[in-house]
């Protein structure tokens, strides 16, 4: 598809979703990942969430990172994440397997603590891990029942915590990847055009220009070199076509937000 294009006399504009997708998998993901170019189209629905916990995720969450028709339905072709949120992952998927395989610890001590929390009952949600967007749902529900999952541990005797360094590191894996969904949400919708996809990219780099983390700061910077590959001159003549007026102050924030940089040692 991008080799068709460069052959081709005409502007060729690539997806901006599907940029997202491989923006967060050069940061999260081990870098044994195939070029764009070269991914061939998949169509596997294979998924390791249980039926029960469909309801608590979205149709759209099956968002990775190759070719095909929709980009919030894509598979990695690698499901190993990087040694640095590895471990954290993994004791993550150990206590929602250890609540959802046991019906009597489920039932008598976590949903216990969350019905008296919320006043309603919620599952844990367990990842599919061939898509990024059901990892951020199984960690987001996992943070939000935070209190509940540390009492029902010491409840049964558990040998597994969580301490605050590593509910501390998912807080901050969460902030960095929800703007990513949020943003293929809005560039999937079926109105969206250059135009708004310049707006959704600008509140994405600002997003993560404010979070001010190591995570945040490699993310924003993958993001810009996957805007970099995709943005064109269609865009700034549709700004100037909109509004002569605001094409200099538009693309000025936007070469700012594509130029700036967080260094971290």
């Amino acid at each position: 598809m991008v080799k068709a294009g460069k052959l081709m006399s005409c502007y060729q504009q690539l997806c901006f979703a599907h940029g997202l997708q491989l923006a967060v998998v050069d940061i999260l993901y081990k870098k044994n990942i195939e070029r764009e170019e070269e991914h061939q189209e998949i169509t596997s629905n294979e998924s390791d969430t249980d039926n029960e916990d469909t309801n608590d995720t979205h149709e759209e969450q099956g968002v990775a990172v190759t070719t095909t028709t929709d980009p919030r339905h894509l598979h990695l072709s690698r499901i190993e994440v990087i040694p640095r949120y590895n471990d954290l992952l993994q004791k993550v998927r150990k206590v929602v397997k250890l609540f959802k395989k046991s019906p009597a610890k489920y039932d008598m001590y976590l949903q216990k603590y969350v019905k008296e929390d919320t006043g309603k009952e919620l599952s844990l949600i367990l990842d599919c891990r061939t898509r990024w967007n059901s990892l951020l749902a199984m960690i987001e529900r996992f943070h939000k029942l935070k209190v509940c999952i540390d009492k029902a541990l010491i409840d049964i005797g558990s040998d597994t915590t969580v301490s605050d360094l590593e509910w501390s590191k998912i807080k901050d894996l969460i902030e960095s990847l929800q703007p990513f969904k949020l943003a293929v949400e809005a560039l999937c919708r079926r109105d969206s055009t250059l135009l708004t996809a310049e707006t959704t990219l600008k509140f994405i780099l600002e997003k993560l220009v404010t979070q001010d983390t190591m995570l945040s700061a490699e993310l924003s910077e993958a993001l810009r070199v996957r805007i970099k590959e995709r943005r064109t001159v269609v865009t700034e003549i549709l700004i100037y076509l909109q509004n002569p007026k605001n094409m200099m102050i538009q693309d000025e924030l936007m070469i700012h937000l594509l130029c700036q940089k967080n260094l971290y040692d």
